[in-house]
């Protein structure tokens, strides 16, 4: 599995959940977005906080079929469920 620096999971923002890094957006809200048909372009305007590369990594991962669960152990590495601290991953603006 590869890194995806778009994504930050930290337990303090979203209650853990994947985020998209800089934001509280939820990575879930993407993925239910694009799976209603809402494109990249109208996602990007809903969410002017998240950047056109973030959404394009993270619409890579949809392409893939990637979880939830392993978008999360992208961010914190493969022992993700099992540790108990968790990783920051910033991206540059």
């Amino acid at each position: 599995m590869r890194q995806c620096q778009s994504i930050t999971v930290n337990p303090e923002i979203q209650d853990g959940a994947p985020v998209f890094s800089g934001t509280r957006v939820r990575v879930e809200t993407f993925y239910d977005f694009i799976r209603i048909g809402v494109s990249v372009n109208e996602f990007l305007d809903e969410f002017p906080s998240i950047t056109r590369d973030q959404a394009l990594d993270v619409y890579d991962l949809v392409k893939q079929q990637y979880t939830l669960e392993q978008i999360a152990s992208l961010v914190e590495g493969p022992n993700a469920a099992t540790s108990s601290s968790s990783r920051m991953h910033a991206t540059s603006r």
